[in-house]
């Protein structure tokens, strides 16, 4: 097999017709029939199915496609890798963040990226701890920011920081005797009407856990997987929360969110910068993940980030 079988086969199969797969290819069809042909023999299995409707894989179709699209990819990257030696980096970076850290970091970074970095293409996805997780182990992105850097397989993390959880009410709904600003217990906190993420959610699970270490049960009146609802409903007096200071400080600064700092224990869990083993690093990725770091150290300095950096 060579790379222009394996490109061949994939168009193949992505068309589900040899005469459209031949136009698209400007080959002749007979010479795709031959390929095939030539691809089951070496194989020893056959790879296409023929019915009225068209082509279709066979398992094993299905399994040499798979391969191939992952075989054209590398050779882009290789191509692009080559040709951008000594220059500036570029191309696209697949960048996952969770929605409480999206809030605070997408936006300064895309920021610092155009304009340090213009020839990289900063494309942040956004989306709960499980699916980043998942998705930077397929390489479906290149790196992801999560909470457990445990069982990852072959991607390799670095620490960033130990981020601490606080305690927030609306602004006319306090309901300690302790200022805002002022430490609260954990055992207090938990006993107020709480809208929290669902149990299926990294967040939830490190409150749960914590507070089962104490004994103890977090009142949970509302569960959103959302956090602009989650805000929302808090904001307006419907609830409490525990969350980042950087997921809520834009609703701190306008005056409608108050916060403390929790004791008893302190809630802080660590976030880590995870890398894909399936895809290669370019440089354009290593410029982002400088940057990444850069951008964090300034949050934290000027007490965005409630943190500490690594």
């Amino acid at each position: 097999m060579d790379s222009r079988q394996l490109r061949y086969f994939r168009q193949i199969v992505a068309h589900g017709s040899m005469s459209s797969a031949a136009r698209s290819l400007g080959v002749a069809q007979p010479s795709l029939s031959q390929l095939v042909r030539s691809l089951e023999t070496t194989l020893g299995t056959e790879l296409l199915v023929r019915s009225a409707r068209g082509i279709s894989p066979t398992e094993a179709g299905e399994r040499l496609e798979s391969y191939a699209v992952r075989i054209e990819r590398l050779l882009d990257d290789a191509r692009t890798d080559v040709a951008n030696i000594g220059s500036s980096p570029a191309g696209r970076v697949a960048f996952g963040m969770p929605p409480s850290i999206c809030m605070a970091l997408s936006i300064p970074m895309a920021e610092t990226l155009r304009l340090e970095q213009p020839e990289i293409q900063f494309c942040v996805t956004e989306a709960m701890s499980g699916h980043l997780r998942e998705w930077v182990m397929n390489g479906e992105i290149d790196m992801a920011i999560l909470y457990d850097n445990t069982g990852l397989g072959d991607c390799t993390s670095a620490f960033l920081l130990t981020e601490e959880l606080w305690f927030y009410s609306a602004a006319d709904d306090w309901p300690f005797d302790t200022p805002p600003g002022e430490p609260v217990d954990l055992k207090d906190v938990i006993t107020t009407f709480l809208v929290l993420p669902s149990k299926r959610h990294g967040l939830r699970k490190f409150i749960d856990r914590v507070a089962q270490a104490e004994s103890r049960k977090p009142l949970v009146t509302l569960e959103m997987d959302s956090l602009p609802q989650i805000k929302s409903l808090v904001a307006r007096g419907s609830g409490y929360t525990i969350i980042s200071p950087a997921a809520v400080i834009d609703l701190v600064e306008d005056g409608k969110l108050l916060g403390s700092p929790i004791r008893g224990p302190r809630l802080s869990r660590k976030i880590y910068l995870v890398r894909s083993a399936v895809n290669r690093i370019t440089a354009a990725c290593r410029a982002t993940e400088e940057c990444c770091r850069e951008v964090v150290d300034d949050l934290v300095t000027r007490g965005i980030w409630q943190a500490n950096l690594a």
